[in-house]
């Protein structure tokens, strides 16, 4: 009697777990197709916020920045993103098989400004340069081209609004 029992209550075993293992599969399935960031890969060039808090680990905050960031100083390659403030290499690894880039940009972006040849207004936008300070770089520079941080500094230009503009400058 047992041995006539024990192949229907193995075959209904075996067709239970079957069943339990296309169910987990099915359910995995609908997962995978429920998270938005898995339909379709977002072009960080194009990306609107909308888009990239579909990203896994992405908010509002993180997608402006990633944007302002795009619009500063652009994306030439994927890693880049990790140039944004609040995404590290964690958050990189989360969401680099979901972002991609249209085309690779290459933007020389030469923002130095002449000291020797800038307006007053494009001195003012400096750092720490007021009219004043604008003022008198002109009237030097007029007098006398400035050729270094020292000139600036001998027409009274205080060291730490000349700290802030070195590197935005030239000469």
């Amino acid at each position: 009697m047992r041995k006539k029992l024990l192949f229907p209550v193995l075959s209904i075993i075996v067709i239970s777990l079957l069943g339990i293992l296309a169910l987990d599969q099915y359910q995995v399935g609908e997962e995978a197709s429920s998270k938005p960031w898995q339909e379709n890969k977002i072009d960080l060039l194009s990306a609107s916020v909308e888009e990239l808090i579909r990203l896994p680990g992405i908010g509002p905050a993180k997608a402006q920045a990633i944007i302002n960031y795009r619009q500063e100083k652009g994306f030439r390659e994927i890693e880049d993103i990790m140039n944004v403030s609040g995404i590290g290499e964690k958050t990189f690894s989360n969401i680099k098989n979901y972002i991609y880039l249209s085309e690779v940009v290459y933007q020389i972006v030469d923002d130095k400004i002449n000291i020797n040849e800038a307006s007053s207004e494009e001195l003012e936008s400096l750092p720490g340069i007021g009219k004043v300070s604008a003022q008198k770089i002109i009237e030097y520079r007029a007098i006398k081209g400035i050729n270094s941080l020292d000139d600036l500094e001998k027409i009274g230009i205080p060291s730490s609004t000349i700290e802030k503009i070195e590197g935005k400058i030239v000469f």
